[in-house]
């Protein structure tokens, strides 16, 4: 009975962290919304040039460069880092059409939900952001993930928790 139990609490752990890992989890240098590093491991190093370019809050320059880019795998991450940068620079319509698109292509990605959340929070359709947390949260429900907690925070400074 000990053994079985072990067995399914290693599956389920494994099956979290598997989860957790397609759905577009950090991989990259840094975490939440200063950085966007969402870059899956199949292409680590297509968006070194715009992860410099945010971490020195150039967003603009970031997008453009984004927007260059073509890769073959981790359009998911694109369309996600370019929602990002065009919510940085200004650009909420361009975000949320990137974010539609990223989540259109993995509906689990956490970075992209954390992100829109953000938007919707800009947006003040702060019900809505609640709603990405929700998702994320049942995407994360074994292990918390870091976007959960960034989100979770970012609601409650706009609430005034």
């Amino acid at each position: 009975m000990l053994k079985t139990s072990l067995m399914l609490i290693f599956f389920v752990a494994s099956t979290q962290i598997c989860l957790s890992a397609s759905s577009g989890g950090s991989t990259g240098s840094g975490s939440g919304d200063g950085d966007g590093s969402y870059v899956t491991m199949d292409e680590p190093n297509i968006f070194e040039k715009a992860f410099e370019l945010i971490n020195a809050k150039k967003y603009s320059e970031a997008y453009n460069e984004l927007k260059s880019l073509n890769p073959s795998k981790s359009r998911d991450d694109l369309n996600n880092l370019l929602g990002f940068t065009a919510r940085k620079s200004g650009n909420l319509a361009a975000a949320a059409k990137y974010y539609n698109a990223a989540l259109e292509i993995n509906p689990k990605h956490v970075g992209a939900l954390q992100y829109q959340g953000e938007l919707f929070i800009t947006l003040d359709q702060i019900e809505k952001a609640k709603q990405n947390l929700d998702r994320i949260g049942k995407i994360c429900w074994l292990f918390p993930c870091n976007e959960e907690r960034l989100l979770e925070e970012a609601i409650s400074q706009a609430v005034g928790d």
